[in-house]
């Protein structure tokens, strides 16, 4: 058993057990620390600090005197199990620690890159294709080593358009001696252009990485087995399209102790909503949000940048599309919301008309093809129009309300919860088409009334003064706050929480 799961259980830390590697390691590059700065450098509490710091010590991993640092069997630890034999640590440590190593690096990096990509195909817009620049491959990259993750890990590319893995294959071969580090790099892309890029750009770089075709759209349980500690995903740039990939992200992941780190573009308020929803209803934790992270060239549907979010897993985070069911729906913007364009020629004025329905589908064919009277290949965009007006509709809405601190009289009486809820459905302006009511013995009451928009249950707990109710209505409900509050009066309630989910959400 790893000492870190060890350490975990007799501690009963509610942190992820990678927090007690992250310590050793600190120890073993810097020698000896004080309770206070490995605090500092991990975010936990110093009493936490102190007790994981006296287990590792009956473990024989540490030893305390005028701070704290590795035995031995501490050092070999490190070496050997979290795989830091193969660093070179001096390197490691300067790149950590100085900015301008950190730069002179990033630099030689972008020079080496350059030299050595070869095949890299034109973006196809048709897919949401728009390459992040090898500036932010390669401060991705960095993202992994500020908090020691390049080395003896699973690393997912979720899709790799932008070649964040050659980045990340050689930081890892730069801070590795000979150039070599446990870690393992895994590439799941759909397209045959960018796997050949990748493929022959990582045998001139001289780096190790396995890549699988892969259509997301497709379930696949034998890809997607929360196998991986950190995943890289830049979805298309839509709901749809974030939905299935962060789905599948958290499918790869390894849940409670892994991290995504998802590269989404800035949204009007509504669709930034649904974002923020979609990532919470998954029961993932946003821990770190860097603005414009992600600079990419072109990408006028971006802006030219994006997001960059780190999320955590925890043991509870689920995707809302199973791993082994494939994804039906739209998920790209050309798809979802089709646009032709108009281009005047830069040369001799002739006008060109771009779009999915018509014969020069993108901007990028028109120039390849260049312009049809004088072969010039510069163009000046004119106008853009939607083909189609979108509108998000939903099927129905659906009240799950919490009842709290309730009178006890009120909810353990299956008459008196019979006659609250048909009074709620008159006041509400519901149509009752049929209803049935159950007591429990010796507590409880169950009930149903069928609406003609659809229905509306109740369950109590007298003996906790909670009752639970669901209310789902296809048309749109006269008012919220009417309903929530003759909830609350009808049942004595002393505290309401409710949560409004739509149902079925469509966009025409």
């Amino acid at each position: 058993m790893k000492i870190s799961k060890i350490i975990k259980e007799r501690t009963h830390l509610k942190e992820s057990e990678e927090v007690v590697d992250l310590i050793l390691i600190e120890l073993y590059l810097r020698g000896q620390l004080s309770t206070k700065t490995l605090s500092s450098k991990t975010n936990l509490p110093i009493p936490v600090i102190s007790a994981i710091r006296k287990e590792l010590a009956k473990l024989g991993i540490v030893k305390m005197a005028n701070g704290v640092f590795l035995t031995t069997k501490g050092s070999l630890y490190v070496e050997n199990t979290l795989g830091f034999s193969s660093i070179n640590k001096n390197h490691y440590l300067k790149i950590i620690d100085s900015n301008s190593e950190r730069e002179w690096l990033k630099k030689e990096m972008i020079d080496e890159l350059s030299l050595k990509i070869v095949n890299r195909p034109k973006v196809d817009v048709k897919f949401d294709q728009a390459f992040a620049t090898l500036q932010t491959s390669i401060d991705r990259a960095f993202l992994l080593l500020d908090e020691h993750q390049l080395v003896n890990n699973q690393i997912l590319f979720l899709g790799d358009d932008d070649l964040t893995s050659l980045a990340v294959g050689l930081l890892i071969k730069k801070i590795s001696l000979k150039g070599k580090c446990s870690s393992h790099l895994m590439v799941y892309e759909m397209s045959e252009n960018i796997i050949t890029c990748i493929e022959d750009s990582a045998e001139n770089l001289e780096i190790g990485i396995d890549i699988q075709k892969l259509d997301f759209r497709y379930g696949s349980q034998e890809y997607f087995k929360h196998q991986y500690d950190y995943v890289f995903v830049d979805p298309p740039y839509t709901i749809t399209g974030l939905k299935l990939f962060l789905s599948r992200a958290i499918s790869s992941s390894r849940l409670g102790a892994s991290r995504i780190y998802l590269s989404f573009g800035e949204k009007e308020p509504q669709t930034q909503l649904a974002v923020q929803k979609l990532i919470c209803d998954q029961n993932l934790i946003i821990n770190e949000i860097s603005h414009d992270f992600n600079h990419y060239e072109g990408a006028s549907i971006l802006g030219g940048r994006s997001n960059m979010l780190e999320l955590l897993t925890l043991q509870t985070t689920y995707p809302i599309i199973s791993s082994c069911t494939s994804y039906k729906q739209q998920i790209y913007t050309g798809e979802l919301n089709p646009r032709n364009s108009v281009y005047k020629c830069k040369n001799c004025g002739e006008t060109h008309k771009v779009g999915p329905s018509l014969t020069i589908k993108t901007i990028e064919e028109l120039k390849e093809i260049g312009c049809s009277n004088c072969e010039n290949t510069t163009f000046l965009h004119l106008s853009r129009n939607n083909l189609e007006a979108t509108e998000e509709k939903v099927l129905g809405s659906h009240y799950l309300v919490e009842l709290k601190n309730c009178f006890n009289n009120n909810i353990g009486s299956v008459s008196t919860v019979e006659r609250i809820m048909l009074n709620i459905v008159e006041q509400c302006q519901l149509t009752k088409v049929s209803s049935d009511f159950h007591q429990f013995k010796p507590l409880g009451v169950s009930g149903v009334v069928v609406l003609a928009e659809s229905h509306f249950t109740v369950h109590t707990w007298p003996e906790e003064n909670y009752a639970a109710i669901d209310l789902f209505v296809c048309s749109r409900l006269a008012s919220e706050n009417k309903f929530m509050d003759l909830l609350t009066t009808f049942f004595e309630a002393g505290e309401i929480e409710y949560r409004k989910v739509n149902r079925g959400s469509l966009t025409y």
